[in-house]
C-alpha cells in the first residue's frame, strides 16, 4: 500500500517521501500536479490607454505569467459553471489599473474586485513608465490547468528521484573503498561494518560497486521515491498534492466504472 511521509513542509516548498509505490503512480503524482491542479491566471487584458514603451502583447504576456493567490471553493472552471462559459463572478476576476509616470508598476498596484484575490507577490515590476506615459487596463482571470498553458501551473518545480536499497553481503572485508568513493557520503563504517544512509541522497552512480573488488556492495532500485516540489504562490504546495491525488482518485473511479458496463 503505498505511503506518504512528509519530511519537510513549507507554504512554498514540500519535501515527501513515497513508498510502496509502483514507479507509473509516483510519474501520475507528478503529473497531475503540474498540469491537472486548477489555479488562476491572467487570460486576456482590455487596455484603455497604453502610452508606454510596451506592446499590448508584451503587457498581457508579463500579467499572464504572474501568479495569482487562488481559491479554489470560490470559483468555478469556466465550463463547469453556470454561465455556460462567457464570464461571471463565480468563473473570473478583474484587475484594474490606472496611473500615470513617472513610476515602476508593481504587481501590487492592480485592483482586485475581491480584495482575498490578488498577485501573489506584490514587489514583482510589470514595467517603467516615465514622465508622461500612462497605461489603463483591465486584466481579467480565470481558471485553468497546466494541460492547458504553463500559466496555469501551480508548481514551477516537481521531481523526484529514486530511493535506492543498500545491500552489503559477507565478502565484505572493510577495505573502506566504497566509502571514499561514493560522492554523496552514502557510506560510513559502525561497528565494525559498511551501514548506509540518508539514501535519499542516493544518486544511484554505482561507484561504490565499481571500486569493490570482492562485489560484496550492491545498489538496488526500490519502489521508493523522494519528491522536492516547490509552488508558484498560488496554492499552498501541500493542497497542490492533495487535489492531485483526488484527481487521479477520480480519474481511476470513472476508468474502473467504464470497463464494468464493457459487455466481454
Amino acid at each position: 500500500m503505498p505511503k506518504i511521509e512528509f519530511v519537510s513542509e513549507g507554504e512554498n516548498k514540500l519535501i515527501f517521501k513515497l513508498t510502496e509505490a509502483h514507479p507509473a503512480l509516483a510519474n501520475a503524482i507528478r503529473r497531475a500536479m503540474k498540469s491537472l491542479v486548477p489555479v488562476l491566471a491572467v487570460d486576456f487584458v482590455d487596455f484603455y490607454v497604453n502610452s508606454s514603451n510596451f506592446y499590448d502583447e508584451m503587457i498581457a504576456h508579463r500579467l499572464a505569467m504572474l501568479p495569482i493567490k487562488t481559491d479554489l471553493e470560490r470559483f468555478n472552471m469556466r465550463e463547469n459553471c453556470s454561465c455556460g462559459g462567457v464570464g461571471c463572478p463565480n468563473c473570473q476576476i478583474s484587475f484594474r489599473l490606472n496611473v500615470e509616470g513617472p513610476k515602476v508598476v508593481y504587481a501590487r498596484d492592480f485592483i482586485s474586485d475581491d480584495p482575498a484575490i490578488h498577485f501573489a507577490y506584490g514587489d514583482i515590476p510589470v514595467l517603467e513608465l516615465f514622465k508622461g506615459q500612462q497605461l489603463m487596463i483591465e486584466a481579467v482571470a480565470r481558471l485553468g490547468i497546466g494541460k492547458e498553458h504553463s500559466k496555469f501551473q501551480p508548481v514551477s518545480a516537481c521531481f523526484y528521484r529514486i530511493i535506492p536499497g543498500i545491500e552489503i553481503n559477507d565478502k565484505c572485508d572493510l577495505c573502506k573503498n566504497c566509502v571514499s568513493a561514493c560522492p554523496r557520503d552514502i557510506l560510513e563504517e559502525r561497528e565494525g561494518k559498511i551501514v548506509a544512509k540518508n539514501l535519499e541522497n542516493c544518486s544511484l552512480c554505482r561507484e561504490c560497486e565499481k571500486v569493490c573488488e570482492p562485489k560484496a556492495i550492491k545498489v538496488v532500485e526500490t519502489n521508493n521515491f523522494f519528491f522536492v516540489v516547490e509552488g508558484t504562490g498560488a496554492l499552498p504546495v501541500k493542497e497542490v498534492l492533495s487535489r492531485a491525488i483526488m484527481i487521479l482518485k477520480e480519474k481511476a473511479e470513472n476508468f474502473n466504472k467504464l470497463l464494468s458496463e464493457l459487455d466481454v
